[in-house]
């Protein structure tokens, strides 16, 4: 069964929640719930930057092909960060 129910955003303040976070109570120790907070990892976002910025980091360890541009290089980039097919 499940069964939703709102809270004043006041009594949890201190919880540091964020929308898609789950709430478990463990147990009810005297007076208080006992919370487990789960959020999820965030790994679907890549780091933020510019793409020029990476090939300037990357200086001497981006070796293009004889028929590669710099462009080409940076349209890979982009495609890679953004989740683009090519």
């Amino acid at each position: 069964m499940t069964m939703t129910k709102t809270i004043p955003a006041e009594r949890l303040q201190g919880l540091d929640l964020h929308q898609g976070d789950t709430l478990h109570i463990v147990s009810l120790v005297d007076s208080a719930f006992l919370v487990e907070i789960s959020r999820a990892d965030d790994q679907s976002t890549p780091p933020r930057g510019k793409a020029g910025e990476w090939l300037l980091s990357a200086r001497g360890s981006v070796k293009l092909s004889a028929n590669e541009t710099v462009d080409d290089a940076r349209m890979s980039y982009y495609a890679g960060k953004y989740g683009l097919n090519a």
